[in-house]
C-alpha cells in the first residue's frame, strides 16, 4: 500500500501534461481577448482609460474644476456674540480681521529756496478688512492710490508686503492681497437690513502710523440712505456717529452680531461738526470686490446722469415754510453737463421726470436708472413762479471721474 504522501512519478507526469495543455489554452485565450479589446478600442475610438464608467465618476476632480473654483468671501459661520457684553466680544472676534495699511508714493514738493519742485517719498496710512482666507483685503481706492509699495500690518503687529488686485476709483473701492496662512476673515452682513438707530462699532487704525491700531469706537447708525459727494465721486453711504478719524478709511463698521455692514470711508470735519462719519454699505462693496478679484477692474455700461450736484429734497414742511414747491432743489449744475446744456440752473426745483412726478432725490434717481445714456427725456421744473419743461439728453456719469 502506498503511503498517502508517497510521490508517484507516473501520475505526476500525466497531471503535468494535462496542466500544460490547460495553461497553453488559457494563454492563447487571454492573448485573443487582449487583441480583440485593442482592435475594438481603435475601431470605436474609445479611450481604454475611460472604460468601466471611469469618465462618469462624480468624485473625480479635474484641473479645470480646480481653476474655476470661486473664492469664498467672508467668514461663513456665526460669530456667536455674547449679548450681555457684545462690544467686548466684537472687539475680540473682529479686531483680527481689520488691518493697517501703509503706502509709499512719490509726491512733488516745492523747494522755495531754489524755486523748483523736488520729488519726495511720502507715506500714507489707512485700514483694511480681510475678506478671504487667501489674503484678499478690502480697502478704499484713495488709501492705495498711486502707491509704489504697499504693506499690511496685521493685528498682532506683523508686517506683510501686499500687492494690488484691482481698484475702482468711481466707487472708491479697492482690493489688495497678501500671502499669509493664518488670517482672521471678517463675517460680512446684509447692509439692506440695517436700520436707523441701531448700535454700531467702528474698528480701524486712526491717525498716522499704526500706534493706535485696532481702535474700537461705539455709536449708532444715524442714517441708512445718505448720498454724499467726495472728490467728485457720488457715494451712497451709511451714516454713523461712531468715531471715524484720519487713518480709519478702509476700516470696518460692525453691527451687534459682529458682522461687517460697512467700510469706513469719509467724515465731515470742522469745529462745528461732530459725529458725522460715512461708510460704504456691504451690499455695495461686496459685488465690486468680487469683480475686482475676478477681473481686476469693474466693467460698467454707461450710467445715465442729468448733471446736477448736491441736490436737496424739498419736503412738505420746507415747502410750507419757504414757499418752494415739493421736489428736488438744484443747488449746482456740472459745467458742460446735461443739465447746464439743457438750460437748467441752480435754484430750479425739479417736480417731474419724463412725465412722472418726483418728490425726492431717491425717486428721481430711480426714474433716471430706467433710462440709458444718450436718451432724451423731459425735465419739468419750477423756476420762481414759472413751470418750465426742458428736453435733456442723458449723459454718462463717468465723466466726473475723468
Amino acid at each position: 500500500m502506498r503511503d498517502f504522501y508517497e510521490f508517484d512519478e507516473d501520475r505526476y507526469q500525466q497531471r503535468s501534461s494535462i496542466k500544460a495543455y490547460i495553461a497553453i489554452a488559457l494563454i492563447f485565450a487571454l492573448l485573443g481577448a487582449a487583441i480583440a479589446y485593442a482592435i475594438s478600442s481603435n475601431i470605436l475610438g474609445t479611450d481604454p482609460g475611460k472604460m468601466a464608467g471611469k469618465d462618469n465618476d462624480p468624485g473625480a476632480v479635474t484641473e479645470e474644476t480646480d481653476e474655476k473654483e470661486s473664492i469664498i468671501l467672508g467668514f461663513a459661520d456665526d460669530l456667536l456674540i455674547d449679548e450681555n457684553n457684545p462690544i467686548v466680544d466684537i472687539a475680540e472676534k473682529v479686531e483680527g480681521a481689520v488691518v493697517g495699511i501703509t503706502s509709499t508714493k512719490e509726491i512733488m514738493v516745492q523747494d522755495f529756496f531754489f524755486n523748483i519742485q523736488r520729488r519726495r517719498t511720502a507715506e500714507g496710512y489707512g485700514s483694511g478688512i480681510i475678506i478671504s482666507d487667501q489674503g484678499h483685503i478690502l480697502t478704499n481706492h484713495h488709501v492705495i492710490e498711486n502707491a509704489r509699495e504697499l504693506y499690511v500690518v496685521l493685528s498682532g503687529g506683523e508686517t506683510v508686503e501686499a500687492k494690488v488686485i484691482g481698484t475702482d476709483p468711481k466707487s472708491d473701492i479697492a482690493v489688495i492681497k497678501i500671502e499669509h496662512d493664518d488670517l482672521t476673515v471678517a463675517k460680512i452682513g446684509d447692509s439692506d437690513k440695517v436700520r436707523k438707530g441701531e448700535f454700531a462699532v467702528t474698528i480701524g487704525n486712526p491717525l498716522s502710523g499704526h500706534e493706535l491700531a485696532g481702535t474700537v469706537n461705539f455709536g449708532i447708525i444715524s442714517a441708512t440712505d445718505r448720498v454724499i459727494q467726495v472728490d467728485n465721486r457720488t457715494l451712497e453711504v451709511l451714516q454713523t456717529d461712531a468715531a471715524i478719524n484720519h487713518g480709519n478709511s478702509g476700516g470696518a463698521l460692525v453691527n451687534m452680531k459682529g458682522e461687517v455692514i460697512g467700510m469706513n470711508t469719509a467724515k465731515l470735519a470742522g469745529e462745528s461738526v461732530e459725529g458725522l462719519g460715512f461708510s460704504i454699505p456691504s451690499n455695495v462693496f461686496m459685488p465690486i470686490a468680487r469683480e475686482l478679484i475676478e477681473k481686476g477692474t469693474v466693467e460698467r455700461e454707461g450710467q445715465p446722469w442729468i448733471g446736477i450736484i448736491n441736490p436737496a429734497d424739498i419736503t412738505q414742511s420746507l415747502s410750507e415754510e419757504f414757499g418752494y414747491p415739493v421736489g428736488i432743489l438744484v443747488r449746482e449744475v456740472y459745467p458742460g453737463g446735461p443739465a447746464e446744456n439743457a438750460g437748467i440752473k441752480p435754484g430750479d426745483v425739479i417736480v417731474a421726470y419724463d412725465g412722472k412726478k418726483v418728490k425726492t432725490l431717491q425717486e428721481l434717481k430711480a426714474a433716471i436708472a430706467e433710462n440709458k445714456v444718450g436718451q432724451v427725456v423731459e425735465i419739468e421744473l419750477v423756476r420762481g413762479e414759472t413751470e418750465i419743461v426742458f428736453k435733456l439728453k442723458l449723459g454718462d456719469i463717468s465723466v466726473i471721474d475723468s
